[in-house]
């Protein structure tokens, strides 16, 4: 039996190693390959701040736009002051966000692109930990096969190729909520604060933190007060240092959303004005169905599995196809992972469970398969197989959201207090330290 347990896991281990090392093979061979030598999303957040904190101009302004045009493309996109690309690739964060990159700003751009990669690897891995630890994972070789194969995935690899703030925002996320498992509250409430420099990646999360906190006030109130302290702090230091700035962001984002296609997931399965009408019921469905959940405690599982699938429902709503974003739904195939859904929750959590497996094994199947075709042919003909591996990209959030849903209106208990499998025949021994709550 212990044999068998020991060869299950080596095949774990060289199975998420081969699909790694094919996904990043796509990533930087395939997927990249007609991109601009110059093209990084650090560029435009990093040459902002800079101009802001060194040269005090307005980041949002035509003139930054223009400079980061020229270096990320060659040449301005447009002069016009009514055409949205004239604003294309500019910096669109809220000015605080210059304050998170400050250190950078004295740097050279490669050095400080540099930087923000090695930190942001570094801040993803670390991410990956927390999430297994908040989750109860037992500490054994499965951390190494999970933290491989989730870094390996497309989100990552493409976050980490774009050098995009996602992979922060991500990480704050992270550390937020195992501070909240933690009740460190105040100082979770700062980081929620910080993680809004991401606006979208947050529209769902702190609706549902405040119902939580609102669960048990005496005591979580310092959540709230930790959040809308250092936000006021923020916001009021932005005004400070870009006078008008809430004006002037919602004006980039305007222009953003045209030049990047900004629509939702549910604007491209409707129509935009249909798609933002079902986004809000969406989002206020999950909060009602949320709310009788609003007294578990933050270390527990039900509390996680809410807390996931509010940031799973986030990649349905928000203004964006980009895959990096999907790094918000690493918690939730982590739960599901943890749970175990398609051994003990009925029929309709398996079919959910092995529909989003199957979604996720997706792009590994056939990004190795271009891995063997790259040996006899060569690469620049397996470019027009580019978009392939990104077919299942826009079901995944909702395989994972209605996962996770399932679970949640099971009849009570059933949403995270028993777990007996890490995946089909890999096997998750107890933990004797943490009884299973």
């Amino acid at each position: 039996m212990k044999n068998s347990l020991i060869s299950k896991t080596a095949l774990w281990l060289l199975l998420s190693i081969l699909s790694a090392a094919s996904m990043a093979f796509y990533v930087a061979e395939i997927w990249s390959a007609n991109q601009p030598s110059h093209f990084t999303d650090f560029y435009a957040p990093w040459w902002g701040a800079h101009e802001l904190l060194l040269h005090h101009r307005n980041p949002y302004s035509p003139a930054v736009a223009h400079e980061i045009q020229t270096v990320i493309y060659g040449a301005a996109s447009s002069t016009s002051s009514d055409d949205p690309s004239n604003l294309e690739g500019g910096f669109a964060y809220p000015p605080y966000t210059a304050l998170l990159l400050g250190p950078t700003v004295y740097l050279s751009f490669s050095e400080a692109e540099k930087t923000f990669f090695c930190l942001s690897a570094l801040a993803t891995l670390l991410s990956f930990a927390l999430w297994l630890r908040v989750l109860r994972f037992p500490p054994s070789l499965q951390w190494l096969i999970i933290a491989i194969f989730a870094f390996g995935s497309f989100p990552t690899l493409q976050a980490l190729k774009l050098e995009n703030l996602s992979l922060m925002a991500a990480a704050l996320i992270t550390v937020t909520v195992f501070l909240l498992s933690a009740n460190r509250l105040v100082l979770a409430g700062v980081l929620l604060a910080l993680s809004t420099f991401k606006p979208q990646f947050t529209i769902a999360l702190i609706p549902w933190l405040a119902l939580w906190a609102v669960g048990d006030w005496r005591h979580r109130r310092r959540l709230v007060g930790g959040f809308l302290v250092t936000l006021g702090l923020l916001v009021l230091i932005s005004e400070w240092i870009v006078p008008s700035w809430i004006r002037s962001f919602f004006h980039v984002l305007g222009a953003y959303r045209h030049y990047t296609y900004g629509h939702s997931l549910l604007d491209v399965w409707f129509t935009p004005k249909l798609g933002l009408l079902i986004s809000a019921c969406v989002l206020l469905a999950v909060l009602a169905v949320s709310w009788k959940h609003r007294s578990e405690p933050a270390d527990s599982m039900q509390f996680l599995l809410v807390t996931s699938l509010l940031l799973a429902v986030t990649l349905l709503v928000i203004p964006t196809l980009a895959p990096h974003a999907q790094l918000l739904l690493l918690p939730g195939l982590f739960y599901l992972l943890r749970r175990g859904a398609w051994s003990s929750s009925g029929a309709l959590a398996a079919l959910l469970a092995a529909a989003t497996w199957a979604l996720m094994a997706w792009p590994w199947l056939v990004t190795f398969g271009l891995v063997l075709l790259a040996v006899r042919v060569p690469v620049h003909t397996l470019l027009r197989f580019w978009d392939i591996p990104l077919y299942t990209s826009p079901l995944l959030p909702l395989a994972v959201a209605f996962a996770l849903g399932s679970l949640l209106s099971s009849a009570p208990g059933a949403g995270g207090r028993e777990f007996h499998r890490l995946s089909p025949g890999f096997d998750l021994p107890s933990d004797p330290a943490k009884p299973e709550p």
